[in-house]
């Protein structure tokens, strides 16, 4: 974009999607000076806490997506399982950053993992299950992890498969749908890079983050990562070349894996800011979201300027009930290191991510222990 096109503050902008991402995009786009739709079917969706304006209809209404693209300005979004079909209808008309291009990989890991081959990415051995009797000819060795090719998030609808038992009971829950078959990586561990592109080229990366997951959800995230610097720019030199290829205008998480031969894996792409980027809020000049806001109205996306090392950790179910309890909150702020981030969600599910707490100061090290003396405290 030139300057003559920027969006300008008072504008109005569009968020599909209420969740926490959303609502950290939208507190960004206020202080910027913004007003922010916020159209999520659930009328409790936390995003519209800080909404101008928010919407409770179904994504399929065509009324609501009239009066939705009339009344804004240019729209992105907080996470991939938006309706495909919505974002097509709206960018025929409004500028949608990220767009239809992207959210098509992300919602189907079949066509994601195509696209990364296709292109020479380096990604785990796989195959692909369009039938579930299929999987008596899948060639790659035991153990597997199976994922469903469409609606995976937070580990929901992916199985470790160790042997050929395993096979038979996940057939007898599944049914009707197609999967992707990855061989299972001895990794050293887990990271990602937020990756900010303004769709003409100008790409800039966040440095990696080190995750740690449980049960397939994000536990902790650590910046900056024990990596050497050599992984490091080769994980950021190849988030880049996976956006690039892309060529969407955006905020883009690339999840990788370390393996055990120092390779850098590509998991998975999502054209959102990401749950392990929440730190850039604390410990960078210009967070993810001020990214994502900038990228959408066409401002300068900058390198940001690392300001301190942080851990976040997730808090997830009934440990967000633990904190609301006095002595634990009493804990808690007794640190000027720690920072509590709740997400103001109405009902309590198991594992649901429900807020984080952020542990910032100047060396990774002696936040880890915070962050995992604090995890030990959730456990009664």
């Amino acid at each position: 974009m030139s300057v003559n096109s920027v969006i300008t503050p008072g504008s109005t902008l569009g968020m599909l999607g209420g969740g926490q991402l959303g609502g950290f995009f939208t507190e960004a786009a206020l202080r910027m000076g913004y007003k922010v739709v916020v159209w999520d079917p659930d009328p409790l969706a936390p995003a519209k806490r800080h909404a101008t304006h928010s919407i409770d209809a179904p994504f399929d209404d065509d009324d609501q997506i009239k009066m939705f693209s009339n009344m804004v300005d240019a729209i992105s979004l907080e996470w991939e399982n938006v309706p495909y079909q919505l974002v097509s209808k709206l960018e025929n008309v409004n500028l949608v950053r990220p767009g239809s291009k992207s959210l098509k990989l992300a919602q189907n890991r079949i066509e994601e993992k195509t696209f990364l081959s296709s292109n020479k990415f380096p990604v785990t051995p796989h195959e692909f299950v369009l039938d579930s009797e299929e999987f008596k000819n899948v060639k790659l060795p035991k153990p597997w992890i199976v994922k469903t090719a469409t609606l995976g998030y937070d580990g929901h609808g992916q199985w470790m498969i160790e042997d050929d038992l395993a096979v038979n009971e996940l057939l007898k829950m599944i049914h009707g749908e197609s999967w992707v078959v990855e061989a299972m990586v001895d990794y050293l561990l887990e990271m990602s890079v937020i990756i900010v592109s303004d769709g003409s080229g100008q790409l800039v990366a966040y440095p990696p983050t080190e995750n740690t997951h449980e049960g397939g959800i994000l536990r902790m995230s650590i910046s900056p990562p024990r990596l050497t610097e050599d992984i490091q720019a080769g994980a950021i030199d190849l988030a880049k070349k996976v956006i690039g290829a892309i060529g969407e205008a955006g905020v883009f998480c690339v999840e990788m894996f370390l393996s055990s031969k120092n390779e850098i894996l590509v998991n998975e792409i999502a054209p959102r800011p990401h749950n392990s980027g929440h730190h850039t809020i604390d410990a960078f000049s210009i967070s993810q979201y001020e990214s994502q806001v900038r990228a959408l109205v066409g401002l300068p996306i900058l390198e940001p300027d690392f300001l301190n090392a942080s851990v976040l950790l997730n808090i997830l179910g009934e440990e967000a009930i633990l904190l609301n309890r006095s002595d634990y909150q009493y804990e808690l702020y007794s640190t000027s290191a720690a920072r509590l981030y709740m997400y103001g969600k109405q009902s309590v599910r198991p594992r649901r991510k429900m807020g984080h707490v952020m542990f910032i100061g100047d060396s990774s090290e002696s936040l880890i222990l915070k962050a995992e003396t604090t995890l030990k405290s959730f456990i009664v």
